[in-house]
């Protein structure tokens, strides 16, 4: 799975409303994402993680502060390794620049950001132990599923199990995962939307 994910990815970027700050394609990737990245921009809601199903793309985003970081792959991926790609990105990229400052002098370009490189993350990302794979029962296709649940959910989990809900062939499972990432429970659930 992890040497799948470079190739299954469309784009990584970093914006503000006003203008794209950072943006990362594959070499096989030609395609602009303008379009996709001004829906992104019209969700104000801030700290929490959003998913778009697009056609044959994923789209995963988050606003942090005044930052909007997004990742779009293919169908194949799940949203929780996006999510998981996403907060490795937000912390690299302060670890590199001191945000606060930056923004502090107005006049933000992204040539400021031309030497952020996401490539360290997307090799390594197995060395970076961010997600953890658990085995899943769909009692619907009768078949054991992977279910790719982010690392920090637990560590940041003030009750357990902690409840992720698997979309896949068009039903849900509500799954109920506990702190050492073993499956206490699964539940078919409706959907709608």
């Amino acid at each position: 799975m992890y040497s799948e994910i470079k190739d299954k990815l469309h784009f990584i970027n970093i914006s503000i409303d006003e203008l794209s700050l950072f943006d990362w394609k594959p070499p096989h990737i030609y395609k602009s994402y303008i379009l996709d990245l001004n829906i992104v921009k019209e969700n104000s809601t801030r700290e929490i993680f959003f998913h778009i199903n697009k056609g044959n793309m994923k789209i995963v985003y988050i606003r942090k502060n005044s930052l909007i970081y997004s990742i779009g792959s293919n169908q194949d991926m799940q949203f929780q390794i996006l999510e998981a790609i996403l907060e490795k990105v937000d912390e690299k990229l302060h670890e590199k620049y001191d945000i606060e400052v930056i923004f502090s002098y107005g006049n933000i370009t992204a040539s400021i950001f031309k030497n952020f490189d996401v490539q360290e993350i997307l090799d390594n990302i197995k060395d970076l132990d961010l997600i953890k794979k658990v085995d899943v029962f769909c009692r619907v296709c009768k078949v054991v599923l992977p279910l790719y649940v982010k690392k920090s959910i637990m560590r940041n989990s003030t009750s357990f199990p902690v409840p992720i809900v698997y979309t896949h062939q068009g039903h849900a499972v509500l799954c109920y995962i506990d702190k050492e990432f073993i499956v206490r429970g699964v539940e078919l659930v409706n959907i709608t939307g």
